[in-house]
């Protein structure tokens, strides 16, 4: 643990953290009533996987931690779109977390070139 990259360690430790968040909405958005509609729990299992996926990854140092955060980011595209349904908010929001992923796999794609050299 003490020879990882203070920078690995920072993302592995956000990424599990959204995992767990992820993995507490699945628990809150469980149909409890035939009434209910799946959907959200759904999505909230699939990103929580997503996001654990790209924790592991991310700390194991592999080729697709990278392609995993893209994939984890883009899952946000979907509910930024209904923060403002027809406004610009979607946009904002959209162009953020496109920035922000891009930059993430940027980073990982470059660590991982420094660490096998």
């Amino acid at each position: 643990m003490l020879n990882q990259q203070f920078g690995t360690l920072l993302l592995a430790g956000a990424f599990l953290a959204a995992g767990l968040a992820w993995v507490i909405t699945l628990l809150g958005a469980w149909p409890r009533t035939s009434n209910t509609s799946p959907l959200m729990a759904l999505f909230a299992g699939v990103c929580a996987c997503a996001y654990v996926a790209t924790a592991i990854l991310t700390w194991r140092r592999s080729r697709l931690a990278a392609p995993a955060l893209m994939v984890a980011m883009g899952l946000l595209l979907f509910p930024a779109r209904y923060l403002v349904p027809g406004g610009q908010g979607s946009q904002v929001a959209s162009v953020i977390i496109i920035v922000v992923g891009l930059t993430g796999g940027w980073y990982l794609r470059r660590m991982r070139k420094v660490t096998t050299q």
